[in-house]
């Protein structure tokens, strides 16, 4: 799970960073928790990698808390949005912009009760990918699978640190997942967009700094998806 914060009062951000952790593993899950300090930095941070939450103070220089949500509200993998704020006059204008929540920088016990929600909710809207082994069922969500890879009769998918060999044939999960932004890069790789760091036309090199070879009859279609995707996160 990959959580931003943003604000621009850096020990505040330190300090809730550090209470933020304990609340997560509670839950079994280990998070990338991302601080910035603008309103920029957070919506480069939310373009290079995709992220399941942000928390966001309102009062900033350069760009609010408003205006960031404003440009988030027009991408469709925007991320949860828990408005982060000692100014609690506001609460009402920030239901504009559908946040998931409106948490207090003065009543920051709540953050609990956010976080389980939270949890809940993205649990509820993930989209999963499922192998099917020695007669079970293994779901995993693809925002964390980064590319599959032919093995002869079989494929290897790549996901959270982990690989996992199963029978299947890459075509056939290249039709189920085109419509996720995944490319077919190479007759042996079948990457998910969200993963790339770096496109050429002969190499891609993944946020994991893997590098997977693009065929010369694959490069066009794979430059096209990767632009599609990448205007797909913008304004």
């Amino acid at each position: 799970m990959r959580i931003i914060l943003c604000d621009d009062d850096i020990p505040f951000t330190q300090s809730f960073s550090k209470q933020l952790r304990p609340v997560f593993e509670k839950y079994g899950l280990i998070p990338d928790i991302v601080p910035t300090y603008t309103g920029i930095d957070a919506l480069r941070e939310f373009t290079r990698k995709p992220t399941d939450a942000l928390f966001l103070d309102i009062d900033m220089p350069e760009k609010d808390g408003f205006s960031v949500a404003e440009e988030l509200s027009k991408m469709p993998a925007k991320p949860l949005i828990i408005f982060l704020s000692s100014l609690e006059h506001l609460v009402y204008k920030s239901f504009a912009f559908q946040p998931f929540w409106f948490l207090r920088k003065t009543h920051l016990e709540d953050l609990p009760l956010i976080i389980e929600k939270m949890i809940q909710l993205l649990n509820s809207q993930k989209i999963y990918y499922t192998i099917t082994m020695n007669g079970s069922n293994i779901r995993i969500p693809i925002t964390d699978i980064s590319y599959f890879e032919s093995d002869g009769h079989y494929t290897i998918v790549h996901y959270d640190n982990k690989t996992i060999r199963f029978k299947a044939r890459i075509s056939d999960i290249e039709t189920d997942l085109c419509k996720y932004f995944f490319v077919r890069c190479h007759v042996g790789y079948l990457l998910n967009c969200r993963f790339i760091k770096i496109c050429s036309r002969t190499s891609v090199i993944l946020t994991t700094e893997t590098v997977i070879p693009v065929s010369r009859a694959k490069s066009d279609e794979t430059q096209t998806v990767f632009m599609t995707y990448m205007r797909s996160l913008r304004p």
